[in-house]
């Protein structure tokens, strides 16, 4: 696998009937949102599937981002059809916890705290949790906080990784001023 591959269809095991044509016009139309198209998720159903396109900016996406990629994507697939039959769209941010769907999503998020789900055990642990210390080719290299020991993860090995939210303290209140009482 070389460096910089997408090996999402390795994380998620779920393809997309997008094709990359449609996928790169994606790409493009929210890019010019100033959006970032993370990750496209498609779940078939009975009655109808659902497509969910996972988008991104640098400071966190609101509820208007999300609006307005939903309304730019829906003009692009209503004119290409991609999709035989019934399905929903459904547009979210990757959220605060959010997947390392790619080599490329691991090398950006490089010092982070992750979770880390193999689908076989490396060096006698599937599940690891720590500083994600690089990526070097195909693999992840992380940090056991618990086990203090360092785990070269092949990326195809991989069941899921996540961030682990960080959230900063909330200021302590300032103790109350003292008063001295006089002696009596």
């Amino acid at each position: 696998m070389a460096p910089g591959e997408d090996l999402t269809e390795s994380v998620t095991n779920r393809s997309t009937p997008l094709s990359e044509a449609t996928q790169d016009g994606l790409r493009a139309a929210l890019g010019s949102l100033g959006l970032e198209l993370c990750h496209v998720d498609w779940r078939p159903g009975a009655r109808r599937g659902v497509l969910t396109l996972f988008i991104d900016r640098p400071g966190g996406v609101s509820l208007e981002d999300c609006e307005a990629a939903s309304r730019a994507a829906s003009d692009l697939l209503e004119a290409a059809d991609p999709i035989p039959g019934a399905w929903v769209l459904e547009v979210s941010s990757p959220g605060l916890d959010r997947p390392l769907w790619s080599l490329d999503d691991a090398r950006r998020f490089v010092g982070r705290r992750v979770r880390v789900t193999t689908t076989a055990p490396v060096d006698g642990a599937r599940h690891m949790k720590g500083p994600l210390e690089g990526v070097d080719g195909g693999a992840l290299v992380v940090v056991d906080e618990d086990r203090r020991h360092r785990y070269t993860v092949q990326f195809g090995d991989v069941k899921v990784v996540r961030l682990i939210p960080e959230f900063e303290a909330p200021p302590t209140p300032s103790s109350p001023a003292r008063r001295e009482r006089p002696a009596r």
